[in-house]
């Protein structure tokens, strides 16, 4: 293969759709977008979908910053929200910076009151947003409402188990925001008469895409909704310095990940770095995150994914792996193969083999060392915890393993101990783990071979 092939091959990739196709996938011939299995001949069956670029011809329009007016002032954006005809208006808060931030100059400087704040639970993200938010709440003398109502089918959990995790594209991405975001908001707002004025925290200088999507006066129509964004020429340091000024304490979350951390869906995620970030920092979204993959990985084993070619997206945030470390990860062949894997080599240079696998269900899909029964749920029935939650619950298994993680903590530290590790640690011996290894796999030996097994498999690994 040519160098130009083979560069012209990685371009087509980075830019594919989750369904595997470069070409743009089917609309509906009135520009809705099409969700059914059957939305087009060839076409992407996983929702929303992006205008066709691949076509022959192609017109450039230069730099489109150097085209669009300067935006509007803060004061002006909000003086013009307030001369249109609306009846609720609402602070759409996430947690991060710029929606807090948002938050705060539209309290203090509209001339218009706030009815309250939006939280949008994705399903998928940090409680301690949610909390940061209430507590915004409690501070300003707002109500804050929580959004997380979505039909089966747009849950998270749900869709994953048919199209895998979200790739590091736009089409991908916008799926994501649809079904995590868009569609909670819609539900919520239908409560409401008349139209409602949302204020954002979107930035046109936060990338690219949102300097084409925020207009330069701040302000978009869209049905009864009507969005706000007084902070669209504001940079992320303009946003700092408001923040520190004013005195606003941001999220704990944000100072840790700093990102807002309220959608974790793994469309562009740096999967070494961030979920090294929430092992340290918030274990239990860790270990969901991980129960998550279990469940893919099985559905991709027993075929139960919508499309053959998804089987590659078993691995949360697989974007940001460079084609050999998810050829390391995942082997495309069908059922029990997907096991095997084609080398022990670590994921990323210079990392030692502690470091290798950013989650136990990535370490059993590499390591042919680890024997797993050959059943339609061996991973599941390995590495999800959720199974271990009762179905008669409401809880959300996120909610769950928080809890049961800060119930470890509190034990942890009546005991004395620094964190769950120290702990685990302590109670943690190489006789323990031979014991046990012995009455799995020979129940019926006898004491005295027993300890001589013992002693001889102590040796060994010492």
């Amino acid at each position: 293969m040519s160098d130009q092939t083979g560069i012209q091959a990685v371009e087509e990739k980075a830019f594919a759709c989750p369904c595997g196709n470069v070409a743009s996938c089917g609309q509906s011939a009135d520009g809705d977008i099409e969700t059914t299995i059957d939305s087009a001949p060839g076409g992407c069956d996983i929702g929303p979908t992006l205008p066709d670029a691949t076509g022959e011809t192609r017109t450039e329009f230069g730099d489109i910053k150097a085209q669009v007016p300067e935006t509007d002032s803060p004061d002006e954006i909000l003086q013009r929200a307030n001369s249109r005809e609306w009846e609720n208006a609402f602070a759409l808060c996430s947690g991060g910076k710029d929606s807090t931030a948002a938050l705060h100059y539209a309290y203090h400087n509209a001339a218009f009151p706030l009815d309250g704040i939006i939280f949008i639970d994705t399903n998928i993200g940090l409680h301690e947003n949610k909390e940061y938010v209430q507590q915004l709440g409690d501070k300003f003398d707002l109500p804050v409402y929580v959004a997380d109502t979505r039909n089966k089918a747009d849950r998270y959990r749900e869709r994953i188990e048919k199209y895998g995790f979200a790739g590091p594209t736009r089409q991908s991405h916008r799926f994501e925001y649809i079904c995590n975001k868009e569609k909670p908001l819609q539900k919520f707002l239908t409560g409401f008469e008349g139209q409602s004025l949302l204020i954002s925290g979107a930035t046109r200088q936060e990338s690219d895409a949102r300097y084409e999507a925020v207009s330069a006066d701040g302000i978009e129509e869209d049905g009864t909704r009507t969005f706000v964004s007084p902070l669209a020429r504001w940079t992320q340091s303009d946003v700092d310095e408001y923040l520190s000024e004013q005195g606003v304490e941001i999220s704990e979350v944000t100072e840790l990940l700093e990102s807002s951390g309220d959608c974790l869906c793994g469309a562009f995620a740096d999967r070494y770095l961030e979920l090294t970030q929430l092992r340290d920092h918030y274990r239990y979204l860790h270990t969901y995150i991980q129960s998550l993959e279990a469940r893919v990985i099985d559905a991709a084993r027993n075929d139960e994914l919508l499309k053959d070619s998804y089987k590659e997206f078993v691995l949360w945030g697989h974007g940001s792996m460079t084609d050999p470390e998810l050829d390391q990860a995942i082997d495309s062949r069908e059922g029990e193969d997907m096991m095997l894997c084609r080398s022990c080599e670590p994921a990323l240079p210079g990392l030692s083999g502690g470091d290798m696998y950013q989650t136990l269900t990535e370490r059993a899909l590499r390591d042919e060392s680890i024997s797993l029964p050959d059943t339609e749920t061996a991973f599941r029935d390995e590495f999800d915890v959720t199974q271990a939650i009762p179905d008669d619950t409401d809880e959300h298994p996120l909610t769950a393993i928080r809890k049961a993680y800060n119930a470890l903590e509190e034990v942890a530290d009546r005991l004395g101990f620094g964190n769950i590790d120290e702990m685990v640690a302590e109670q943690y011996s190489d006789e323990k783990v031979i014991r046990q290894y012995i009455d799995e796999k020979h129940p019926d030996i006898p004491t005295g071979k027993r300890e001589e097994l013992v002693g001889a498999l102590s040796e060994k690994i010492a």
